[in-house]
């Protein structure tokens, strides 16, 4: 069948398509039920990243009253943990982003292999396969 369809397109087209290539050349596959299975802890370790830093910045604002005001460490300690904090919430806003994506990422892979099946087969009976 694939040789009627590389005949079919064109005679110089390999009958078969080299596999897409990963990293260092190594072929990309792709496991839709993998990624779906990835989706949950995405979201479970934005929950995680957030309640760490919800932890960390009473402790941390806790400790920065105790140094008092006439250190100058107090205002650099609040200054450091705003940033922590802003930081860390974009981190697991991006984490938990993830899980979302990799859920329609193995939807739509499962799509293109539905439909390119679909076109396979109605090629391969148009040539009478």
């Amino acid at each position: 069948m694939t040789k009627d369809i590389g005949r079919l397109l064109n005679s110089s087209v390999p009958a078969r398509p080299a596999p897409a290539q990963g990293g260092e050349g190594r072929e990309l596959q792709v496991d839709p039920g993998e990624l779906k299975r990835l989706a949950g802890p995405a979201k479970e370790t934005e929950g995680d990243m957030r309640s760490a830093v919800h932890k960390m910045v009473p402790d941390s604002e806790q400790g920065a009253r105790a140094l008092g005001r006439e250190w100058s460490t107090t205002a650099r300690l609040t200054e450091l943990t705003t940033g922590w904090e802003t930081a860390l919430k974009g981190l697991a806003g991006q984490v938990g982003d993830v899980g979302p994506k990799l859920a329609k990422t193995a939807g739509n892979h499962m799509l293109v292999e539905a439909i390119n099946r679909q076109a396979m087969q109605g090629i391969s009976s148009m040539l009478g396969d």
